[in-house]
């Protein structure tokens, strides 16, 4: 092994590890060394709770830690640390959340991250990248048939809450060696604690992990949006319209890979125009089954997000512009709705997720917008 694989592995916090994997063998490769985690991740979830908790609830919890909370906030996280402690719930995170939490001050992030420990366990919905292959995959399957779920998990650890697979190594090694470090930078990432990946960071989350859209990108929107309505336009059409441009521009690019790959790693049993064939039907019934609202669960992240984006466009009734905020909250709705059992966030948001979308209904999930609806949703424990 060259001298800079062992410092990777040292930044890692995982020499120990490596000497372990080594003297064990490499009998077992590491992309099936990490699919053990994630099947066990995946046992542990089925049996629990799994709530999300938009940023505006993990500040709240922070104040009732530090002391300066509402008594309200306070029994909140009473409840939910009896709850985690007793195997009965599990808070989780998104890579949305560590963007939002990461706009505090030091002081302020330590009491987050020591919560985030304690009430997530580490465990994250994968990333955005991560979880579009994931629902393009699991709509191929149901599509045309082609099961190209293989290796994909739309759940994580915070280790790689940015990128759930195997780490790239930065130097050339034998095969033997390069399955030892890999499986021990699993081992490190997959039980990396929130605290430790901000101190790597140096608490400078702040600037390091700041994320904005631009002020020129939100002020296009909102011309968009009133040239919209001067055309008149229904929420069909804007709902379809743009449902039709992201199965384009980010569905059908990854589905495609996918087929692909499926395709050739059988030597295309059934011809090239299969390939084909298979490409239009998913771009067809895509795109067909969600104007009639007929999708169910299927591409929850691209369909949540459209759904939300077309009430802005044609709502005429509030003058309050677009913000980088509103889309923190739609994308924590695309990540909890489709794989959270509760989420809870603020109330318009719940509103228009409830009331006008039935989307808790459609994904199974429990929507939640005020401290008082949690407390009727988790007693005292």
């Amino acid at each position: 092994m060259t001298a800079n694989l062992d410092d990777y592995l040292g930044r890692l916090g995982g020499p120990a590890l490596l000497a372990w994997h080594r003297e064990n063998g490499t009998a077992l490769p590491a992309d099936e060394y990490l699919g053990l985690y994630r099947d066990q991740l995946l046992r542990g979830l089925d049996r629990t709770l799994v709530i999300y908790l938009d940023t505006n609830f993990w500040v709240r919890l922070r104040d009732a830690a530090r002391g300066t909370g509402s008594a309200e906030a306070t029994r909140l996280l009473q409840t939910l640390r009896t709850m985690v402690r007793r195997r009965e719930a599990l808070c989780v995170s998104q890579i949305y959340s560590l963007l939002e939490v990461g706009k505090q001050e030091e002081q302020s992030l330590r009491v987050t991250a020591e919560l985030l420990d304690e009430l997530t366990e580490g465990v994250a919905i994968a990333s955005p990248n991560d979880l579009l292959r994931w629902e393009c995959a699991q709509f191929v399957a149901a599509t045309v048939k082609r099961d190209v779920t293989h290796g994909l998990c739309p759940w994580t650890k915070v280790g790689q809450i940015h990128k759930n697979e195997l780490p790239a190594l930065p130097g050339p090694t034998t095969v033997a060696g390069a399955q030892a470090v890999l499986k021990a930078a699993v081992d490190s990432l997959w039980n990396m604690p929130f605290e430790y990946a901000f101190e790597q960071l140096g608490w400078d989350t702040k600037n390091k992990l700041g994320f904005q859209i631009d002020d020129e990108v939100l002020a296009n929107v909102e011309k968009r949006k009133a040239e919209q309505q001067a055309k008149g336009y229904t929420l069909d059409q804007v709902r379809a319209s743009e449902f039709e441009q992201q199965v384009h521009a980010q569905l059908m690019p990854v589905a495609t890979e996918l087929l692909r790959s499926w395709h050739t790693a059988r030597s295309f049993p059934e011809g090239l125009s299969a390939l084909l064939r298979d490409q239009r039907t998913v771009e067809h019934t895509a795109v067909e089954q969600f104007k009639a609202r007929s999708l169910g669960k299927l591409l929850p992240g691209t369909s949540i997000k459209t759904e939300l984006y077309a009430l802005y466009e044609t709502d005429r009734s509030t003058k309050k512009p677009i913000s980088s905020n509103d889309w923190f909250d739609s994308s924590h709705a695309a990540a909890a709705l489709p794989y959270c059992d509760v989420f809870l966030t603020e109330r318009n948001l719940a509103h228009k997720l409830r009331q006008v979308l039935k989307a808790d209904v459609q994904y199974g999930c429990e929507v939640i917008g005020s401290l008082e609806e949690a407390f009727a949703r988790f007693p005292a424990v």
